[in-house]
């Protein structure tokens, strides 16, 4: 009994290493499948609706694994666009009936193509591979960035992606027969001390457009500068204006014209030290907060305590844990009560690059408070422990620190709801205990210390003076 009909969603990738493009002749798009599968395209695209994640009814076939290749479709000779083919690994997961979806994506374009593929039952093993089906192919923009994602149709497993940045036309041996590469300007970029020069080998009263555009990951591109110029041209850069998601966009201004893009600061070092300077963390409530940075940053982040007197600020961790940081995505912290004292830390790379306390802006400065960590264990068992610039101190301790000195004070504190619970769950709490009383009681001993010095000083001063009379 065959496998009947399974429908297939597609996402690009990575730009593979482009030395010479198979040409396919004709505008047609098509598809073919291996040996001993059967697959059809359907005459026109469909709506790109992926839908959500459903049981399956029974084994299914699912895409398992992508790959693209760069070919050239050609009218004639000498006038070829750039098409992406994507190839599609199947095996069966899990209803032996299924439907199959390509979906592409190139900003600001995107298209969804629908094939349907059988498999005979001969070739059904559970968990096995049955082939592979092939789509000839996506036209694509040179320089530009696509995605492509391969889904069942309804999506019984989560989808593949791919995201692929393509070659302009320096890239491809064969930009000759690319009438487009033609009257492209060509762009260099060199570096002088401090300046970053663009170089643009345009021929004289050649008209050109040059913007620059932060690559975002999600979402379309910020704009970021753009001018209409006659060549050629040098454009200076700061330094200071490097980020590694910097690209740089130039098209001679004719109708239809070809865009090259490029992105050359990505692995640069300067760039990502700019980055990591121009990031902010931005408080919205209580509990949210954001990290705003031109480009994408692979961080994490924890809450931290600090106290007054310029000691580093301790991460909380455990209890809390660190948290993957989507930048201008928000993120929250289980907080009941914020406190000028916690701080957000953002590590990348294991290397501290930001810290900021969030909560001082609106409640003040730091406070002499000392921070409470509370431990459940199991059968309600619970310690309790004191944060402190030598490690976290147990309560009730004989150490010589000033929590263990005042152990006894601050449990009574605690009991009595003197201090203020700043987080809670199932495995712990946070606590932050006021120390002011502690700190004026102890003023208030030295000030008494002094005056019954200064008495017993005149005292005697007054007896040595009676003496000598």
């Amino acid at each position: 009994m065959p496998v009947p009909w399974f429908l297939l969603s597609l996402a690009l990738g990575r730009s593979p290493v482009v030395l010479s493009l198979e040409r396919l002749v004709g505008p047609q798009d098509a598809t073919h499948c291996s040996p001993g599968l059967s697959c059809r395209l359907w005459d026109s695209d469909i709506l790109c609706l992926p839908g959500d994640i459903v049981p399956a009814p029974g084994p299914v076939l699912a895409p398992t694994h992508l790959q693209t290749e760069l070919v050239l479709r050609c009218q004639k000779e000498t006038d070829c666009d750039l098409c992406l083919r994507v190839a599609v690994h199947l095996a069966v997961h899990a209803s032996l009936q299924a439907q199959v979806v390509l979906s592409f994506q190139a900003y600001p374009t995107a298209r969804c193509v629908l094939l349907e593929v059988q498999v005979p039952a001969a070739l059904v093993q559970f968990g096995q591979s049955v082939g592979s089906v092939v789509y000839d192919c996506f036209e694509a923009a040179l320089g530009s960035e696509v995605r492509i994602w391969s889904y069942t149709q309804p999506r019984y497993e989560k989808e593949l992606n791919h995201t692929q940045q393509l070659p302009d036309c320096r890239g491809l041996e064969v930009w000759n027969s690319i009438p487009s590469c033609w009257a492209l300007p060509w762009l260099n970029v060199s570096a002088d001390g401090d300046n970053v020069h663009l170089v643009l080998n345009v021929s004289e009263e050649q008209h050109f457009g040059l913007s620059l555009y932060w690559n975002q990951v999600q979402g379309p591109p910020k704009p970021r500068w753009h001018k209409n110029l006659t060549g050629p041209q040098i454009i200076t850069l700061n330094h200071t204006d490097l980020v590694p998601c910097l690209c740089i966009q130039v098209w001679p201004l004719e109708p239809d014209s070809v865009r090259t893009n490029i992105c050359p600061f990505r692995e640069d070092p300067r760039a990502h030290q700019n980055l990591w300077q121009a990031a902010r963390l931005q408080l919205l409530t209580l509990q949210s907060w954001l990290l705003d940075a031109p480009c994408s940053l692979p961080a994490e982040a924890a809450l931290c305590w600090r106290a007054p007197g310029g000691d580093p600020c301790q991460p909380l961790v455990p209890p809390l844990s660190w948290e993957n940081v989507t930048v201008d995505k928000v993120l929250e912290f289980p907080l009941l009560k914020g406190h000028p004292n916690l701080c957000v830390q953002v590590n990348s790379s294991e290397k501290l690059q930001l810290q900021e306390c969030l909560w001082a802006d609106s409640l003040g400065p730091l406070k002499d408070d000392v921070l409470l960590l509370e431990t459940r264990g199991p059968q309600d068992n619970r310690s309790l422990c004191a944060l402190e610039p030598s490690g976290c101190t147990s309560l009730p301790s004989k150490a010589s620190t000033r929590a263990a000195r005042l152990g006894e004070y601050l449990l009574q504190d605690l009991q009595s709801g003197q201090c203020l619970q700043l987080w809670d769950d199932d495995l712990g709490a946070l606590w932050a205990c006021p120390m002011d009383k502690y700190i004026h009681k102890r003023w208030a001993l030295v000030w008494l210390a002094c005056l019954l010095f200064a008495a017993a000083l005149s005292l005697i001063l007054l007896l040595k003076k009676d003496h000598a009379k």
